[in-house]
Parts: structure tokens; sequence; C-alpha cells
């Protein structure tokens, strides 16, 4: 295995200086750290300073996109699910014109537009429509350009945790589920409380999602060790299962009265805790680096939040999550030694 790579600059990874100047010149200082490391492969910082595992987490995902512009492999073969949907996308909407009548024009809500207007709105509406499918169809695509980053990124060698398709369907079905409704006593609850309700339930929401596109990124980074598999690694996580954080919050409820009348929201949550069982190993990395995951939520988010462009910044989230699980691991080894 390939040394650690060492921190390009000695002060990397150093805590954050006294707060001695304004708040705007602190802010700057940190998106400037953030910045900086976007620009090369670097070890976390230290684990006490919270605010800087925040910027380290959000810069993550500009380094994949940094490193995948600097690779022309990587970058050939992360266009590959963007050149599918494209082209899926054109016959598409060549095909919907083929629908309207023979004149020169096609008109759209009493507004007149070309032949060729109709076919970029048609193109970019299927193009809409059928991005959020590549994390699914090109799965094992995704999951060889994590196991290849990871060499380029000087963590060792790695082999591609390759899913069986049923589990891929299932994780697929799962979470949309759980993103859906998993949240929904808890928001619903926001929602009626008077004046500022709605607000408060759509936030609650909004960081439930979050979550979630940050566990799938992570997962995306998935890779096995040369002597591991699939299998291997599935059964090592049915013998040690994890409690997710929302099922271990309704355990803490011991009043017996409040416990019968919370019988219901019990079943939900059990519902809820065996949907999202597969995801063991990346619900503890958020739960045990809180600043970390949210900054790294933050820059996913950014990413990921206009559909259809999210397909051409989804691969550099691969590389990005395959470089935090593989610093992860180095911490945890230099912890552990």
């Amino acid at each position: 295995m390939r040394p650690r790579p060492q921190a390009p600059t000695a002060g990397r990874t150093a805590p954050y200086p006294a707060a001695t100047g304004s708040s705007w010149s602190l802010l700057r200082a940190a998106i400037t750290r953030a910045w900086d490391d976007a620009e090369s492969p670097s070890p976390l910082p230290p684990a006490e300073d919270q605010r800087r595992r925040f910027w380290y987490g959000l810069g993550q995902p500009l380094l994949g996109m940094r490193l995948l512009l600097r690779d022309m492999d990587m970058l050939s073969s992360a266009l590959v699910p963007v050149v599918f949907v494209a082209v899926v996308c054109a016959i598409t909407a060549a095909a919907s014109l083929r629908v309207i009548d023979s004149s020169a024009w096609w008109v759209f809500d009493n507004v007149t537009l070309t032949h060729t207007l109709a076919f970029v709105i048609a193109f970019f509406t299927t193009f809409a429509v059928l991005a959020p499918l590549p994390p699914f169809l090109f799965a094992r695509h995704y999951a060889r350009m994590a196991a290849r980053s990871r060499d380029r990124l000087d963590l060792g060698p790695r082999n591609p945790y390759l899913k069986p398709i049923s589990q891929s369907i299932g994780e697929t079905l799962a979470q949309t589920v759980v993103i859906a409704i998993g949240f929904a006593p808890v928001t619903l609850l926001l929602a009626i409380i008077p004046g500022f309700g709605p607000v408060l339930a759509f936030l609650a929401q909004l960081g439930w999602t979050m979550q979630w596109m940050v566990i799938e990124s992570l997962d995306n980074g998935r890779t096995l060790a040369p002597d591991e598999s699939v299998e291997q690694v599935l059964a090592a996580e049915r013998t040690h299962p994890h409690k997710p954080w929302f099922a271990r919050a309704l355990d803490r409820i011991t009043h017996p009265k409040v416990q019968w009348f919370m019988k219901p929201l019990r079943g939900f949550v059990e519902v809820m805790e065996s949907l999202v069982r597969g995801w063991g190993p990346e619900l503890r990395m958020v739960e045990r680096d809180r600043s970390l995951a949210l900054g790294f939520g933050v820059g996913v988010f950014v990413l990921l939040v206009i559909p259809g462009i999210n397909l051409l910044f989804r691969p550099a989230l691969v590389i990005a999550a395959a470089h935090l699980r593989g610093q992860l691991e180095l911490e945890a080894q230099d912890r552990a030694a």
C-alpha cells in the first residue's frame, strides 16, 4: 500500500486561530481554507477542531470536481452516464416532435415556438425526468470509478463494491420511502405550531433529506479491501447492526404512560429502521462526525439540488466520497495504533 500522503502545507490541518478579527474576516479565512482543501488530497483536520472539520467536508465535492477535470481517464468514464442520458433525451425529444402537426410552428400556452425550441424544451424536460435514474442504472459503473479514484488519491488499491441488482433495487425503493415519509411524524407536529410551524417543518424535512443525500453519496464512494467480498461485508453488517439515531431517540422515552401513547410511532420507527439497515456504516460516519458530515452535506446539496444538472456533478461526488472514506479509515488506523 502506498504511504499516507502528507499535508501539502504545514498549516493545512492546524486549528483555527483565536477569533481576533471581524466575523467577515473569519468567514473569509474559513472559506479560503476550504478552498485550499479542495486543491489537492490532504489528511483530515484534528477531531477536536470541529469548525475546521466542517470546512474540510465542504471542500470535498470541489476536490472531486478538480480531480475529475485533471484526469482524462476518469473524466471520460464520468461522461458515460451523461452521454447515455443525452442520447436517450435526444431520441425522446425527436420522437415527441413527430406527434406535432406538420406545420412549421408549434403552439404551447399561446406562445409560438419553432420546432428547434420545441426540441430543446423536450430534451431538457426529459433530461430532468431521467436524472434520478443513473445512480441506479450506473451503480456498478460508479463503484468502479470509486475504486479507481482511491488508487489515484494515493489511498491504496481497492476493489469496487459491486452490489447485486436486487440490492440496488431494494435500496433505491427504500431510500425513496424513507425520504418521503420517514420524518413525517415530526414535520406534521411542527407544521401545526402557530406562526413559524410550517417553516420549521420545511427546515426539518430539508435537514432529513440532506442527511440521506450525504448517506447516498458516501455509499457511492464505498469500496472493498483486496481481501474482502460483498458477501463478507454484508454478513459482518448483519452480525453488528447499527441502530440509527432516530430509533435511539425514541428508546430514551421511558415513562410508561408516554410509551403506551407512543406505540403507533414506535411501530412506524421500526419499519423505517428496517428500511435503512443497509446504510449502517454510512449512518455511523454521519453520527460520529457531525461537523464533517454537515460540511460535506452542504457541498453535496449545492451540487445535487438542480435537477438534470446534478447528473454532471455526481461522478465528482463519487470521487469526493471515496477520498473522505479513505481519510476516515486512515484516521481510525492512526487512533488504533
